[in-house]
């Protein structure tokens, strides 16, 4: 097998095992209520029992394939991303401020005097998150 090939074979077993681990939290009763960000989680005890079950199999297979073909598992570090995103939304956050919201248009007045404190504290705070990740802890 050439490495295109096991290449594109992980790539989508990957990306498939990360969504059977999102449907494995739901099935566990997952649900995220944040200020701006909700994931409702309807689903019955049934219907969580047997998601669960299809996931666990679905695991199986996944794990079978990656011996046979000796694929290596995708690693990612939680401190790793969680800068990188950080640097992310620092970049995103700035495009916030009202001398970069006028390219859509003449802002409402008081708009960028609300926004511009609050998008800077936010920056703030990500830097702060990035400090504590990257030095180990908070200064």
């Amino acid at each position: 097998m050439s490495e295109n090939h096991i290449r594109g074979i992980s790539t989508t077993l990957t990306l498939l095992d990360k969504a059977l681990c999102e449907f494995d939290q739901y099935a566990h009763g997952h649900a995220v209520r944040s200020v701006l960000h909700q994931v409702r989680n309807p689903l019955s005890a049934a219907q969580r029992k047997t998601l669960a079950a299809e996931v666990a199999e679905m695991k199986s297979i996944l794990q079978e394939i990656k011996g046979t073909l000796h694929l290596r598992a995708s690693v990612h570090e939680a401190d790793r991303m969680i800068v990188a995103a950080c640097s992310t939304f620092w970049v995103s956050l700035v495009e916030l401020e009202g001398t970069r919201l006028r390219r859509y248009g003449e802002l409402p007045p008081g708009l960028a005097e609300y926004l511009d404190p609050r998008v800077a504290a936010l920056n703030v705070h990500l830097r702060q998150i990035s400090k504590i990740i990257s030095t180990g802890g908070p200064r």
